[in-house]
């Protein structure tokens, strides 16, 4: 899922799930990523204050391991499971409480917090605009459904506006 929720004129917010990077490579320098980045690494558990990212890449090993007490190093991605970064989370609904229209794409709706998101901007009376190629969860929400993909529908979305 991208949301992008305008706050008011000329700013944007980039909310994703997507851990790949994709967003800024394209440009996209202050996205939100809800579900981490699998270009980061980090500890998988605590770190002792001997932990160190770097020695441990150089370090080697599969995976690498703090030399001091041998944490292992996985990719800064949310797990299954897992809680969302408590940062990403607060930026995302700080943006969201401040949108006055929300663009979900690409998202069938069913992952959850994310998914939240687009209630609280509902609920909050912002205009919820979803993009997505099938029904979603959230077309419930919606003022507006554009039933195509992001490919298509965000060219004509944009030169609309």
């Amino acid at each position: 899922m991208a949301a992008y929720a305008r706050a008011c004129p000329g700013k944007l917010s980039l909310i994703t799930q997507n851990v790949d990077g994709l967003h800024q490579l394209a440009g996209s320098h202050d996205a939100i990523c809800l579900h981490g980045d699998v270009m980061r690494n980090q500890w998988l558990d605590v770190c002792c204050p001997q932990c160190n990212i770097q020695q441990a890449l150089a370090r080697g090993g599969e995976p690498p391991r703090c030399g001091a007490c041998g944490n292992m190093l996985r990719p800064g991605v949310v797990w299954f499971g897992e809680h969302l970064p408590a940062d990403a989370l607060a930026q995302a609904e700080q943006a969201v409480n401040r949108c006055e229209v929300m663009l979900v794409v690409g998202t069938s709706g069913g992952v959850y917090p994310a998914a939240g998101l687009v209630f609280q901007a509902h609920q909050r009376g912002a205009k919820v605009v979803v993009v997505n190629p099938a029904a979603t969860e959230l077309d419930m929400l919606a003022d507006a459904i554009v039933q195509q993909n992001a490919a298509q529908a965000l060219p004509h979305l944009l030169h609309a506006s």
